[in-house]
């Protein structure tokens, strides 16, 4: 009888185990619980917002993040196949099946795709890198706007490698790259497609505790077919970043931000030694940035000493204008809720001329980088307001007049809040001078009108109004003045136009923003036509015109631009674009070409034509080049510049580029060449080593600059510098190169979260 026992115990505790066994997995393959889509025939894409309610989990049931979705309780997700085409065919039918999973527990947002893909051996995953162009690869994106904001949000994604792709969405129009959250993907391919998991912490978002339902997007891309597919928003006329139709997760209730305190600390052992005098330095340079959520939507935040040796280095530009350059902000600190500081909408979206606050001016002054020793922030939301406010101070520094300049306390603020169904009122202040000559005030005020639900298109109305009031080391004592822009334009799947105005006064001055040009008003509008295809090589062919006037207060013309262009994608990516421009300026100050080729006080006409061609860089090479001829100030000019892209595997990724601008006038000749070169050898996704090589030969600066990453885990850093300088005579290229200066730089970081 024992044995009896014994055996039908045995054979019990078999059955339990195998019954256990299946039920912690399940087969993703099988036939989904997700309500069948509706036919597309059947949608109405206007007013189509899906809502998915997602389902809570327990901690303790959570999924391991390895990219595979077999884990029973993926089975009890939120899931959907409702996936519709954006390109090629709006609203059409995929070509490929795809499946979204979604649920939640007290701290993380869990997100799985499975793609179905009857041709795996299709699937491009050439990318590794962070951060790397997730377009030019099959991916899955998630887009996150936690306030309901309609306008932006945060973007998460990934390619069939598992590598992470993260960013900010400012005013459904901008993608910031730099953003870098603590968060969790990986990914693989499978015998029917590709799977991935995403693991996104409730603490590396802000988000609003009383409101349940998030606005979301969900996207996967198939690369080869250039094919785009949406879970909502299926409408061509606004980009993927758009969060006007976007479907909601509902639901998301009571889950924590952990205590609200977060820490990164990170200490840099740097050294560097100068060619030219034999001199060698080394610094031990502790830094940290601590985060406190006020609440779960508003988070404060303190610098002390911050480290930005893992910035990229600065595209190469040389200046053959009348202008300032424009450069865009890099630095993690300045990037971290960054949209909360946006003003003034599309009014700046592409003309940065006056804008009133830019954080590229907060440690760097005339191009060269000042110490911060510390800083703090408070950003997000209360409420309905978004609320910014931003103050640093930076260390003394020896200005380019050979001054000492003392430390500047510099701040910012802005606040904002919805109005009518898609738009925003705010005002926004800056305070402070970088360059220590002035004590500088500017207050404004903006408008940003949208309208996408009474006409097939969208309607932007977008007005901005900032007075300065400035005590500069002139004498003239404090000078205030004001500056006015408004854009208004319409978009839709065919017919687009867009007029512009925008007046600077002659003392407004920014100087905490961005100016290169005052005392002027400008007038620009444009339209176009998109032609889309059906059959044939050709998806589009957009065709458009554009007048561009500028003058001074009194009216009289300054700058008049008057052009066309027509350009055409083929299905699978490439572009060639073919533009006109009739151009005159009245210059009425001399200036010299890259501060060598003077262009003398006089009027100018001239005529140019320019071509731009690429090819797609999903294939393993492609390749680009561009051009411009025509007249320039009395004389000719000539630009053309071209590189390749090449990736041969998907650990190596491999560029290179020369530009040439070519002037011959009445005043002599000048060739300005620049050249670049860039490689990223990504072992996995969470270690990589990137290199860039910059030369012009009109400063005739060499730069080498090499970063090795390595995360052992989200929030965990090894980072190693290694940088190079050097000048190469412009008429002796590379044989006069001469060393100038080398620079080791090795971080350790790591963020703990409490």
């Amino acid at each position: 009888m024992k044995s009896v026992a014994t055996i039908a115990a045995a054979s019990l505790l078999v059955a339990a185990s195998a019954f256990l066994g299946a039920a912690a997995e399940f087969d993703p393959r099988a036939q989904s619980t997700a309500p069948t889509p509706a036919p597309a025939s059947e949608v109405d894409f206007a007013t189509y917002r899906p809502r998915l309610e997602l389902t809570r989990i327990d901690s303790s049931d959570a999924p391991k993040i390895d990219g595979r979705i077999e884990e029973e309780v993926w089975a009890r997700a939120a899931q959907t196949e409702a996936f519709y085409q954006v390109e090629p065919a709006n609203g059409a039918e995929p070509s490929q099946r795809t499946r979204a999973y979604v649920m939640y527990d007290d701290r993380n947002l869990y997100v799985a795709y499975y793609c179905f893909d009857t041709n795996p051996e299709l699937i491009r995953r050439a990318l590794m890198e962070r951060d790397a162009q997730l377009r030019d690869d099959d991916g899955a994106r998630v887009f996150i706007d936690s306030f309901s904001s309609r306008r932006d949000g945060y973007a998460f994604g990934t390619n069939p490698n598992g590598v992470r792709v993260d960013g900010l969405i400012e005013n459904n129009v901008t993608f910031r790259g730099e953003w870098d959250a603590i968060w969790n993907v990986a990914a693989q391919v499978v015998e029917d497609g590709w799977t991935a998991e995403f693991q996104i912490p409730f603490q590396s978002i802000s988000f609003d505790p009383n409101q349940p339902d998030w606005n979301v997007q969900l996207i996967r891309v198939i690369r080869r077919n250039n094919e785009e597919l949406r879970w909502s928003n299926v409408d061509q006329t606004r980009g993927r970043v758009d969060f006007t139709n976007a479907g909601a997760f509902a639901g998301i209730r009571d889950v924590k931000s952990g205590s609200g305190i977060e820490a990164q600390v990170f200490a840099t052992g740097a050294s560097s030694y100068n060619w030219e005098t034999d001199e060698l330095d080394a610094e031990f340079r502790p830094s940290a940035n601590v985060f406190y959520k006020v609440t779960s939507s508003l988070t404060a935040s303190a610098t002390y000493n911050p480290d930005f040796s893992d910035a990229p280095l600065d595209a190469r530009q040389v200046n053959t204008g009348r202008f300032s350059l424009f450069f865009p902000e890099t630095r993690d600190f300045f990037l971290q809720d960054n949209s909360i500081f946006e003003f003034g909408g599309r009014n700046f979206q592409d003309n940065k001329n006056g804008l009133p606050f830019f954080t590229r001016n907060i440690g760097i002054v005339d191009g060269s980088p000042v110490d911060i020793i510390g800083g703090g922030k408070l950003s997000g939301k209360a409420g309905p307001v978004s609320l910014g406010l931003i103050t640093s101070y930076t260390d003394d520094f020896v200005d380019g007049r050979g001054d000492v300049v003392e430390g500047q306390l510099l701040s910012a603020g802005r606040i904002s809040m919805p109005v009518l169904a898609e738009s925003k009122l705010g005002v926004a202040f800056t305070s402070g001078d970088p360059t220590g000559r002035a004590t500088n005030t500017v207050a404004g005020a903006d408008f940003q009108y949208r309208n996408s639900t009474r006409w097939p298109g969208q309607l932007f109305a977008d007005f901005a109004y900032q007075r300065s009031f400035d005590d500069s080391d002139d004498g003239r004592g404090v000078v205030d003045d004001d500056m006015f822009s408004g854009e208004i334009a319409y978009r839709s799947q065919r017919w687009n136009w867009t007029l512009q105005a925008k007046e600077i006064g002659a003392d407004y001055a920014p100087r905490l923003g961005f100016l290169n040009r005052s005392g002027t008003r400008q007038w620009s509008t444009n339209g176009f036509r998109v032609f889309r295809m059906q059959g044939g090589p050709l998806r589009r062919i957009e065709v458009g015109g554009f007048a561009d006037a500028i003058t001074d207060l009194d009216d009289e013309l300054l700058d008049r631009f008057i052009g066309g262009w027509i350009e055409a994608e083929t299905n699978d990516g490439d572009l060639i674009e073919v533009r006109a421009r009739e151009t005159f300026l009245d210059i009425r100050q001399p200036f010299a070409i890259a501060g060598i080729l003077p262009v003398p006080v006089g009027e100018y006409r001239h005529v140019t034509t320019s071509f731009d061609i690429s090819t797609t860089p999903a294939r393993p090479v492609s390749v680009y080049a561009y051009g411009t001829f025509g007249g320039i100030y009395d004389g000719a000019y000539t630009e053309f510049g071209g590189g390749f892209r090449l990736r041969p595997s998907r650990f190596i990724d491999v560029g290179a580029g020369h530009e040439y601008n070519g002037f011959d006038l009445p005043t002599g000749s000048l060739g300005v060449h620049i050249f670049t070169a860039d490689a990223t050898i990504a072992f996995t996704p969470w270690i990589t080593l990137k290199t860039d090589i910059q030369y012009d030969n009109i400063s005739e600066n060499f730069t080498f600059f090499s970063r090795f990453r390595w995360e052992p885990k989200a929030g965990q850093e090894v980072f190693l510098a290694f940088g190079h300088s050097a000048v190469i005579d412009r008429n002796d290229v590379p044989g006069s190169f001469r060393a100038q200066g080398s620079s080791l730089a090795l971080r350790l970081g790591n963020t703990f979260r409490f």
